[in-house]
């Protein structure tokens, strides 16, 4: 995961979460407000337990099933999405202030790749139109082999 560089996008974002838990009966905890802080530093597709990882590797206490329920609660919010990558994780990214991108994966060694989907959102929208859709949502998911799995095939004896 790599840090989101706008700082300026976190204050709207606490207060839309905030307003969201109230409306909830719940309230904006400090471990709730880490966990954010924590979803918002990050750029790309991520998982639970990579979450965690970081925040305990910063030294920053908070229980797995915490962060689990928090990331419930930011979906809800529409804050994350859930990224459709395969069946076994769970992986999100940050829904709030982004384009909808495309994601390259590879099976073989778990590479993920986002690209821009501009293009293939104007045929979306043109194919929604003609069908007389209202688009919603999309994704875009390309599996694959990538060069590095390609090069372990060719690397391993028979």
């Amino acid at each position: 995961m790599k840090p989101v560089a706008d700082d300026q996008m976190i204050p709207p974002v606490c207060a839309i979460f905030r307003r969201f838990l109230k409306r909830q009966g719940l309230k904006f905890t400090t471990e709730r407000a880490l966990i954010l802080d924590a979803v918002l530093s990050t750029n790309g597709v991520f998982e639970a337990d990579e979450l965690l990882y970081e925040m305990r590797t910063a030294n920053t206490r908070v229980s797995k099933a915490t962060i689990y329920r928090t990331l419930k609660h930011l979906l809800e919010a529409r804050i994350i999405c859930e990224v459709l990558i395969d069946s076994r994780q769970a992986h999100y990214q940050l829904a709030f202030g982004r384009q909808t991108t495309g994601h390259l994966v590879c099976p073989e060694t778990n590479q993920i790749i986002e690209f821009p989907t501009d293009e293939l959102h104007q045929l979306v929208k043109k194919i929604c139109d003609k069908h007389d859709f209202e688009l919603v949502s999309h994704r875009f998911v390309i599996y694959g082999v990538s060069r590095e799995a390609g090069q372990q095939d060719q690397a391993e004896p028979e």
